[in-house]
Parts: C-alpha cells; structure tokens; sequence
C-alpha cells in the first residue's frame, strides 16, 4: 500500500502539477451559465471534479472512470490495475468533503452512460481515452444526454499529443453547425443546439396523393423550428394546385416550382440546396410517414454519430388497399453501413430514399446524382458513403411505402440500364475500389451485370481482406463533388 500511494503521489505531482494552471477554466463557464448537474468522463487523481465543485456551483457531479487497466491503450495513465484499484479509493477520500454532491460510478463510459436518461444533463465534461476512435465513442455516448442548451465539453483540444481529440470533436459538431469554443488550457466547449429539420418531397404529377403525404408530415412530425419544402419539378397536372393548398395549411410550407421536368435528383437538390436547417428528411410524394416517427430517427442519428437514419422496415401498400392493408415488407439489417459495405449489396438503407440525413453529409457527397434516373436514392446513399459518411436505421421503425407496377423503379428496370446506370454512379471512386474488381465493373459483363448481380458479386475496396475476415480499412474522405454543390446552390439562388 505505502509503495502503491508513493508511485501515486509521485504521479500527482508531475501531472496534476501541470493540469491545475487549466483548472479554472471549465468551472469558471459553468457558473456564468448556471449549470448545476453533469458528469466528468474521465476522473484521473480528481483535481478536476474538486475544482468543478468548489468554483463551479455544480449541485451534483457524476464521475465517470473504471480505472481499469487497458492491454491495447498507450497513455501515461494506463497504470498498472493495482495502482488503478488504490487511486479509485484515493478518490474517493479526497472527494468525502463534497458528501452526496460527488458519485463516483467505475464503469466503462458507454455503460455508464445507460445510468443517463436523453436530456437529463445540464453538461459533460470528456477526458478520458484520447484516441480519436475514443473522443468519437464518448460523444456517440454523451452529447444526447444533454438538454437543449446545455454544454458537452473535454480537454486537450488542439493538444500534439492527441491529434485525434480534435479531429473528432470537429468532425462530430461540424454536421450539426454547431460551434467548437475554446476556453484555453486545452478545453473546448459546444453549446448543443436544436436541431430542426428541413422535410422536404420532389413532386411530379402527384395530385392524387401528395396532400396525403404532406398532411401526414405537417400534423404528425412538423416541430418548431422545422420546415417542408415542396419542388414541383415541372408537372403537367393538378400538382400545383395541391401544392398551393398544401402550402396554405402551414407557415413553414413553401414550394419552389422547377418550370421543366428536371427528374428526381434534380428535386431533391434544389430542396436540399434552399433548405436552411443542418437536418434534411427526404419524403417522397407519395408515401405515408407514421406520426411522432422523425425525432427518434434524429436522436438515434447522434446516439449512433452517423450521417443519415432511415427506417428499419418499409410496409408497402397500395391505392386500393391504403395503409390498413400492408401488401408486404421490406426490412434492412440494423448495422452501420460505409462505402465497404455499399459495395457488397444493394440492401443498403440508401436505396429506400426516405431518411434523415446531414447537409453537411450532402454538401460533401454533391448532392444527389442527377442523370440517375430511380436510382437517385441509392446513387446519393453511394455517394455520401463514398465521400466518408456512414448509415444505419432505428430498429423497430417504418414508415408505408407506396407502390404500384408503373413507378419511377419499374419504368426505369424496364428499360435495361440499371447497371450501366448504377456504374456511372459508381466511377468517380473506382480509386478506392480494389483494382481486380475495376476491371470486372469496366469489362463488357461487367458493365451489364455487376448491380443486378452484386449481392453475389460483391465489389471489394483496396486492400480489403480476403472474404471471411474483417475488413480492416476505413472509407477515404475525399473532397467530394464540389463542382455540381457549387451548381446546386446557385440554383437554389
């Protein structure tokens, strides 16, 4: 014991020695705004929780720590579980003062984070693994379980040993909108924000059913802050009529009017483009969203850090039947789908084109391929997987999905281009595709059959391991397809 405590007060010394002068900085921003219940995610010697609770005015601090020794973890404070077990208990001496304002709970972060109900923090305070897969697993855990306007914040912010802490924070908030403050001494902060959604559904000669789809949005899932933005993409019947009506029923409907067909994609876009919230959800004009279905899409969205959610089912019904009669179903796998993934099959959550999505997400894809024709949906899905976005869907969520033997997917199978299609989609990335599987996709089978074929064939990126054994690579983030964005926004002008 008396070895353990002198490595351990050796261990104070240089470095909580070195983190007190940055002590201030985090208490002194809880008390300007009045936050009185969070959690530490990463308690170390608990120089930090003390100061929290001395300068902070904090009523109750949770601190998060398992100290627990990690085989796979290089960080000076990995010690050895003997030491770990004896400065838990030191801890907890030194926090006795504070009595019942200070629980310490020696979990892993995501399984404490279980103790948390969505919202039920004022703040959080990540210090704990540094790596940028651990910052990104900690903001998956905690930034949802803080309300509205309250703080998410960490240390070692811009800190050259832990590049990792940065890049993740940036990448995490960015597709929100939301701003990264510095506070100095390496702490950052977020105020998190509402997140309002801009709905959105291309129409195209749709006057039997759009009312419909757009009642169901407006009297089921519009929230404050929220918009529906309806692109009446050059129809020839009764569509603006319905349109002007439904534009009536609310004031955060508007319509923009394409004075030519321009196709799906080009809807999409323009909606996309002139939408002014960090959330987009794609409706189509004739399908049925459920009441009260978006804000668990949205919330699992920043539970899961991905870029688009969609519904785990599709319940198809039809004209005559309506939605009390469910003809069939479709179900995706409620896993993270990446570009790797996007390459292996077409039962991706892409394809259904009814999801929540980033802007950001879009901007860094441009935007939905036009020239695709029905697969626009499954083109974006590609495209933002491509560029360094991932997907998923809530399990136990649907939504009715529309369909009868003349839609925009059957006219277009009819017509035997739906590989040659899908390819063109395809091509911009081939760099990131393995160089034996470029040639197939280019070859004269290839070029007819690698889509309708992939869930046998399944294309590989480069350097992927053999079938059998994980894939060890990540998707590539490239630019994305900044001229076409820059297009999409000065046609949204």
């Amino acid at each position: 014991m008396q070895k353990d405590d002198e490595q351990l007060n050796e261990l104070i010394r240089k470095y909580e020695g070195a983190w007190q002068s940055g002590y201030a900085a985090f208490p002194s921003i809880l008390h300007e705004r009045g936050l009185r219940r969070g959690v530490e995610v990463g308690v170390a010697f608990g120089g930090h929780s003390g100061a929290i609770l001395e300068r902070g005015g904090v009523d109750k601090l949770f601190g998060i720590d398992r100290y627990r020794h990690r085989g796979d973890y290089d960080d000076p404070m990995n010690l050895s579980q003997n030491l770990f077990d004896r400065l838990a208990q030191r801890v907890v001496e030194r926090m006795a003062p504070f009595g019942e304002r200070f629980e310490l709970i020696r979990e892993d972060s995501s399984d404490a984070g279980e103790h948390f109900t969505d919202g039920s923090l004022d703040f959080v305070y990540l210090d704990a693994d540094h790596s940028e897969r651990g910052v990104w697993r900690d903001l998956c855990t905690w930034a949802i379980k803080v309300r509205p306007h309250g703080i998410i914040a960490g240390h070692d912010y811009g800190h050259e040993d832990f590049p990792g802490v940065k890049r993740a924070v940036d990448r995490f908030f960015q597709r929100f909108g939301w701003r990264v403050h510095e506070a100095g001494h390496g702490v950052w902060w977020v105020e998190r924000e509402h997140l309002p959604i801009s709905f959105f559904s291309p129409c195209y000669n749709c006057a039997d059913w759009v009312k419909e789809t757009a009642t169901a949005i407006i009297n089921g899932n519009l929230q404050p802050g929220d918009e529906y933005i309806l692109v009446n993409d050059g129809s020839t019947d009764d569509t603006a009529i319905q349109l002007a009506e439904i534009a009536a029923m609310h004031p955060a409907v508007r319509v923009i009017t394409h004075d030519r067909n321009g196709g799906g994609s080009a809807a999409r876009n323009t909606a996309v483009a002139a939408a002014k919230n960090p959330l987009c959800f794609c409706v189509d004009s004739d399908n049925i969203i459920p009441p009260n279905a978006i804000i668990p899409l949205r919330d699992h969205l920043i539970r899961t850090g991905t870029d688009t959610v969609g519904f785990q089912t599709l319940k198809y019904f039809t004209d005559a039947g309506g939605t009390e009669q469910v003809t069939h179903e479709l179900s995706y796998d409620a896993v993270i789908t990446d570009f790797a993934r996007s390459l292996r099959t077409t039962k991706v959550p892409g394809a259904s084109g009814n999801y929540l999505f980033t802007k950001e997400a879009w901007q860094r894809a441009g935007g939905y391929p036009e020239g695709a024709g029905a697969l626009d949906a499954w083109g974006f899905g590609l495209r933002k997987c491509a560029t360094g976005s991932t997907m998923t869907v809530l399990p136990g969520s649907f939504y009715y999905h529309r369909h009868d033997h003349n839609s925009y997917w059957a006219r277009h199978a009819k017509q035997g281009t739906i590989d040659r299609s899908a390819l063109e989609v395809l091509r911009p990335f081939f760099d990131q595709i393995d160089p034996a599987d470029v040639r197939y996709l280019k070859s004269s089978r290839g070029r007819e059959r690698w889509f309708t074929e992939l869930d046998r064939r399944p294309m590989r990126l480069k350097q992927e391991k053999p079938k059998g054994r994980a894939a060890t690579n990540e998707p590539v983030i490239k630019a994305g397809l900044t001229g076409l964005f820059k297009k999409l926004v000065q046609r949204a002008a």
